[in-house]
C-alpha cells in the first residue's frame, strides 16, 4: 500500500527552527533543506500528504504566526509502519452468493 507524500517549503523566523523541526519529525515530515533568506529560515523537505493539515493547524502557534507553508504533491511511497485499514461499510463483493442476494433484496 502507498500513501501521498507532499513536497513543502516552510518559511520561518530563525528562533522558532527548533520547535518547527521536532513538530516536523512528530508529523513524519523530513526537512531536506535549510537555507537563510533574508529575514526568514526556509526548510524545504517532505512530508506524507495526510500529515499536512496538522501541520497547518500547529504552524501559527509554533511560529508565532508568522510562519508560511507552501505544498504540493510529489509521489507515491510505500507506507512505513502499520498499514492503515478501515472496516468495511457495505456488502462484500467477493462472498458473490450473498452479495447477490443482498442486492436483490435491496432493488425490490
Amino acid at each position: 500500500m502507498c500513501e501521498p507524500v507532499h513536497r513543502f517549503a516552510l518559511a520561518i523566523p530563525p528562533v522558532t527552527l527548533g520547535a518547527t523541526a521536532a513538530a516536523l519529525a512528530a508529523l513524519r515530515g523530513v526537512p531536506l533543506r535549510t537555507d537563510r533568506r533574508g529575514a526568514a529560515t526556509v526548510v524545504e523537505g517532505e512530508i506524507p500528504a495526510a500529515r499536512v493539515h496538522e501541520l497547518t493547524r500547529q504552524l501559527p502557534s509554533l511560529t508565532r504566526g508568522e510562519g508560511v507553508l507552501e505544498s504540493g504533491f510529489e509521489r507515491y511511497e510505500p507506507v512505513r509502519g502499520t498499514v492503515p485499514t478501515r472496516p468495511r461499510t457495505d456488502d462484500d463483493p467477493l462472498d458473490r452468493r450473498e452479495y447477490i442476494r443482498r442486492v436483490l433484496r435491496q432493488g425490490t
